[in-house]
């Protein structure tokens, strides 16, 4: 496996665009190197961003909606 990725590569894995991924980088959601004009992100950043939002989507719980249906 790669030790490094690019914010193309990302987008692609994770089908978001080139504009999310460097948003959650500025952010500082997802660690990256910047190396001249490009960012490339670590194998082991890029697991601890997967794993991160993975927790945070089963933290998320929606409501049920409860309809009174009288009249």
């Amino acid at each position: 496996m790669k030790e490094f990725f690019s914010v193309i590569e990302v987008a692609k894995l994770l089908k978001l665009s080139r504009s999310s991924i460097l948003y959650y980088i500025k952010a500082g959601k997802l660690k990256a190197t910047r190396v001249g004009k490009i960012y490339i992100i670590s194998q082991e950043d890029f697991g601890e961003f997967l794993q991160e939002h993975k927790s945070k989507k089963k933290k998320k719980k929606y409501k049920e909606a409860t309809f009174d249906f009288k009249g």
